[in-house]
């Protein structure tokens, strides 16, 4: 493992624990210092916290992928150069629904769009069921 891998698990260690502790201090003052609480309720509060922070790594490291992908692209039928946009498109995650950035073209030869980043970031395959029911999922703030 090289030196700036290192700093950067010992970084994001030392982030972890301060989240931990600002997320017990408010659920501490959320229900009050003496009322006592049940574990599951506090597994549940945590868990909450994870689900956020794991979708804003999602939509931080999407928006990377999206940033990198060039401002015109070959049509992938003709082969026409085409201008791509980007859009923002709402999707749902293991952990909740986020928000991502995804380029598309459109093609004026072949009236059709496409979307050239959807194979290399996960966009357009079929859903995968991660065992979570819709009531489950939680909306990233």
């Amino acid at each position: 493992m090289d030196d700036k891998t290192q700093k950067l698990k010992e970084k994001l260690e030392r982030l972890l624990l301060d989240a931990a502790e600002t997320a017990a201090e408010l659920q501490v003052a959320e229900r009050g210092a003496r009322k006592s609480v049940h574990f599951s309720q506090i597994e549940a509060a945590a868990h909450l916290v994870g689900s956020q922070l794991s979708c804003r790594i999602q939509e931080r490291t999407a928006r990377e992928l999206a940033a990198n992908i060039p401002q015109e692209l070959p049509c992938p039928t003709c082969g026409v150069l085409c201008r791509l946009n980007v859009e923002r498109r709402t999707v749902s995650s293991t952990d909740g629904s986020l928000d991502l950035w995804e380029p598309h073209g459109h093609c004026p030869r072949c009236r059709r769009d496409f979307f050239p980043a959807a194979r290399s970031v996960g966009f357009g395959r079929s859903r995968v069921d991660a065992g979570l029911d819709t009531k489950d999922r939680v909306r990233c703030q």
